[in-house]
């Protein structure tokens, strides 16, 4: 198959009242999966490596440092710098950072879904969030988050995982729990419509780098 950049897409969205809420991640979208991923046991990451690149891919993406960031994804020009500016003008930063992974046993790489809070500026109320990456090793033994083309077999793959009931699980209880706090705290809700309305003018000004995030 052909290799082809895939649309990377949003991992949360949240309507609510005509509230609408995009979490930006940077996903590769998968094909149309196997059994293998879809049925493994989500572990608790315990690699410190990993941890340390998700860490500071947050950490980056909350100052919007391309040199950072260029050191830690594999594709420097998949990052739509428009979207992360307007991002951290309302995000304070990313806490409580949990990692779990859904190994490919056929390569090195890993699809890294991420359980995090999103403190934003002046609001007490934390944002649960959940973000997935698809992380391959380097040349050099490290890792990177991979935002390059994908062949058949890594769609798959990331297909396959995404589709893990576990993940499902996860997903909707990050999602409830983000539903919960829009619902209880209406200065927290108004401030998610702003940066919404931000994000969007935001990714309409990048034009189509905007379409592969």
């Amino acid at each position: 198959m052909k290799l082809k950049y895939k649309k990377l897409v949003i991992v949360i969205t949240v309507v609510t009242l005509f509230l609408s809420f995009f979490i930006l991640t940077l996903i590769p979208t998968g094909g149309s999966g196997g059994n293998s991923a879809e049925d493994a046991e989500l572990e608790l990451n315990q690699d410190k490596e990993i941890y340390l690149l998700v860490s500071k891919y947050f950490e980056a993406k909350k100052t919007v440092n391309m040199d950072a960031l260029s050191t830690l994804v594999s594709d420097i020009n998949q990052i739509d710098r428009e979207k992360f500016t307007a991002m951290a003008a309302y995000v304070e930063d990313y806490q409580n950072i949990n990692c779990y992974v859904i190994k490919n046993e056929d390569t090195d790489a890993c699809r890294v879904y991420v359980k995090y809070d999103m403190k934003l500026k002046n609001i007490e109320t934390l944002a649960p969030c959940l973000s997935a990456f698809y992380v391959t090793t380097t040349s050099d033994g490290g890792y990177a988050i991979y935002l390059s083309a994908l062949d058949e077999a890594q769609e798959d793959f990331i297909a396959s995982a995404d589709k893990n009931m576990e993940i499902v699980d996860l997903k909707e209880e990050v999602s409830d729990s983000l539903q919960e706090a829009i619902d209880k705290d209406a200065g927290f809700k108004q401030f998610y419509q702003k940066m919404d309305k931000e994000i969007k003018a935001a990714a309409t000004v990048s034009g189509s780098a905007a379409d592969r995030q």
